[in-house]
């Protein structure tokens, strides 16, 4: 008995390690970015990725919709998103033009 349930146990600790952990990145092609966002579990932060450059956005207050802030390659970021929309902003508010993303 100890033999089937060690064996047992066994088989599904392997069978348990096959399975890929799922991804929950949303992926965006924005203009010229390649875009990769993953959102944290409380909301308060993404990490975003573009174009292969990786930084950790704020969430930041909005009217409407989520907005994500921070500094990427010394340059402002802005992920601002609304439903399944998501829109890049690149420099300081100023100077910002919007990015609209649409999925890859």
């Amino acid at each position: 008995m100890k033999r089937v349930l060690i064996g047992l146990v066994a088989a599904l600790s392997v069978a348990a390690c096959d399975k890929p952990k799922e991804s929950n990145a949303i992926i965006r092609t924005c203009g010229d970015y390649d875009v990769e966002i993953t959102l944290s579990d409380t909301g308060d932060t993404i990490n975003a990725t573009i174009n292969g450059d990786a930084a950790t956005l704020n969430h930041a207050i909005s009217a409407s919709g989520a907005r994500y802030v921070g500094v990427l390659n010394d340059t402002d970021v802005t992920l601002w998103n609304k439903g399944e929309d998501w829109t890049l902003f690149l420099g300081d508010d100023d100077t910002a033009v919007a990015i609209e993303c649409v999925a890859k």
